[in-house]
């Protein structure tokens, strides 16, 4: 992988490309990766986020209050209560006997997990990066960002110690809508960005896209022709309802 233009070095094995706007980002988030402009479904992951400040942090290690020795032990209770709270609920026994189909399945119903969600399109990327500054009105973000990660990289791994995971989508149509895979932290540290510090300089990377949040009228009415709306992402009437609201407050910008 080339440097980019406009790329630079933030922290180790953390490069940063700011983009100007949401048609230079659309423009250039496939060639950077592609030289022959193809993209090829599976080989990046890609992950929004509502401001570039923010870190790649799961919703288990922002929760977590305690020794890094105990991590293993608590997430394992978290996912065995969840388990139990769920006994009643008329489930197949393929998904309550799979221990990573009822992690996704807590992981996308509020659970803390050390689970992080990715995509394998950019553009659901950018849709979950721009989508939450629609009801805002004034945003107090000036950039989102998506994240682009390496699949084939070694790091990635369970004997590194963070492996990408594809969990069932049993109950969970929102991952094969979101063309959805997860990076699983099971490393004693409380953020991909820490975990990518741990190795040789060079050995492995993530690339940090800037956008300008002032664009999310354009990006999220383009995002809406490609078919990325919020009653694809989110399949049924939670779905619909935030797509009705989506347009309703594009068309009265």
């Amino acid at each position: 992988m080339g440097i980019f233009q406009g790329e630079r070095e933030i922290s180790k094995n953390i490069s940063q490309v700011g983009c100007g706007s949401w048609a230079e980002f659309r423009g250039k988030i496939v060639t950077d990766f592609f030289a022959d402009g193809l993209f090829r479904k599976g080989e990046y992951l890609f992950r929004g986020q509502g401001s570039d400040e923010w870190r790649l942090s799961t919703t288990f290690d922002r929760w977590f209050d305690g020794a890094r020795a105990q991590k293993d032990v608590v997430a394992d209770q978290l996912l065995q209560e969840f388990a139990a709270e769920c006994e009643l609920e008329e489930m197949p026994d393929s998904l309550r006997n799979d221990q990573m189909a009822m992690l996704g399945l807590g992981q996308h119903h509020g659970l803390p997990t050390r689970l992080l969600d990715w995509t394998e399109s950019p553009f659901v990327a950018a849709f979950f990066a721009f989508s939450g500054h629609v009801r805002r009105g004034i945003s107090l973000e000036k950039y989102v960002a998506v994240w682009v990660l390496d699949s084939k990289n070694a790091a990635w791994s369970e004997s590194s110690g963070c492996p990408i995971v594809k969990v069932p989508a049993v109950w969970n149509p929102r991952i094969k809508n979101q063309f959805g895979k997860f990076t699983y932290l099971k490393n004693p540290v409380s953020s991909l960005d820490e975990y990518v510090a741990q190795f040789e300089q060079g050995e492995v990377s993530l690339t940090k896209y800037t956008i300008p949040t002032r664009d999310f009228r354009v990006a999220m009415a383009e995002l809406d022709s490609m078919g990325l709306s919020h009653a694809r992402i989110y399949p049924g009437l939670e779905g619909y309802a935030r797509a009705a609201e989506v347009r309703v407050t594009l068309g009265r910008s």
